[in-house]
């Protein structure tokens, strides 16, 4: 069980990642985290002492939260990731993404963006649409050889795309869903 800190920081951060997917990044403040989690006023501001500290945070909470649910994934597939797994996986967390973990990729969307503008919060986002790409650099492909360099960017072109296109356009895109859009796309340029 982690410390009773660590525990209080994760529900800031997770506070934060709730307003931030509501509201954007204009709408986090110390004040909305304090309201958000249900804390006495300036909690918040004794745990993360600035705004840049408190939308760190928010990208730190949403990059762990995917990558624990990432290991999580592979864990039920007793770390076993060939093509099938991969595109599984890859299915599952789009799919997921939009629905069951809407807001955490809305929040992570909205990051992204305000990282166009703060390179210290983009480098940290970038990262967790790498996790895509790692999981094609370590599965083997049916004639047992590696993904290329190509292969490795088309996927984080096609993960990254389908997210952001299911997030901003869920109804317009309803016909197909991302977890089989994305199968999609891998069928077609990952061989068999």
């Amino acid at each position: 069980m982690p410390p009773v800190n660590q525990r209080r920081r994760d529900a800031l951060a997770d506070a934060a990642v709730a307003i931030v997917a509501k509201q954007g990044t204009h709408g986090l403040s110390h004040r909305s985290v304090d309201e958000m989690a249900a804390v006495p006023k300036g909690t918040t501001s004794n745990y993360f002492r600035s705004r840049d500290a408190l939308l760190e945070a928010t990208v730190r909470r949403v990059v762990q939260l995917h990558y624990e649910w990432i290991a999580q994934l592979r864990a039920e597939r007793d770390g076993h990731l060939d093509r099938a797994a991969l595109m599984d996986i890859l299915a599952q967390v789009l799919d997921e993404s939009v629905t069951v973990h809407k807001d955490r990729y809305r929040a992570m969307m909205e990051l992204l963006l305000e990282g166009t503008r703060r390179p210290e919060l983009h480098a940290t986002l970038v990262d967790t649409f790498t996790s895509g790409v790692q999981l094609l650099q370590e599965a083997k492909l049916a004639d047992g050889s590696e993904a290329s360099d190509r292969q490795r960017h088309l996927l984080r072109v096609i993960y990254v795309g389908t997210l952001f296109s299911y997030i901003v356009l869920p109804k317009e895109l309803q016909a197909i869903g991302p977890g089989e859009t994305t199968k999609t796309f891998i069928d077609a340029f990952l061989p068999r």
